[in-house]
């Protein structure tokens, strides 16, 4: 008596970042607040933060996009992180609640691949220092 064996080797998956998860310009605000920018791209304020419609934006607000590649039909998962900071210099601003427009269920397209949106909670400090804050954050891909 034999028995079987099998293997069957799948697609890498590959992650391609597309567009900067981007907050734009906000004025300084003299109490804490909160600037959430959904995955749709939607941007609501609390406290103090206010991302003023009178700011011409240099830079463009919205989600952090990646083009997902991988194998055609297959579902998969994303994990985000719990938090990240964006740094200018010694100072700093802390993202929570990252959210994506990913839902369980969801599979790889005919084409191979996916769209995926990213967004998060910017906190944002009272009288917080002027300036370009950055950093980075991870989005994690895996085969279900």
């Amino acid at each position: 008596m034999s028995g079987s064996a099998r293997a069957e080797i799948l697609t890498p998956l590959a992650i391609v970042a597309e567009d900067a998860l981007s907050f734009g310009q906000l004025t300084r605000p003299t109490a804490a607040g909160t600037v959430v920018l959904a995955p749709a791209g939607t941007i609501t304020t609390t406290g103090g933060a206010l991302t003023s419609t009178a700011i011409v934006q240099t830079v463009p607000r919205g989600p952090g996009t990646f083009l997902l590649v991988g194998e055609a039909g297959r579902l998969f998962s994303i994990d985000l992180p719990t938090v990240a900071i964006l740094r200018q210099g010694t100072r700093n601003m802390r993202l929570s609640a990252f959210r994506s427009n990913w839902t369980p269920g969801d599979v790889f397209s005919a084409t191979r691949t996916y769209s995926l949106s990213v967004g998060a909670t910017l906190n944002v400090g009272a009288n917080q220092t002027t300036g370009t804050y950055t950093g980075t954050y991870a989005v994690t891909v895996t085969y279900q």
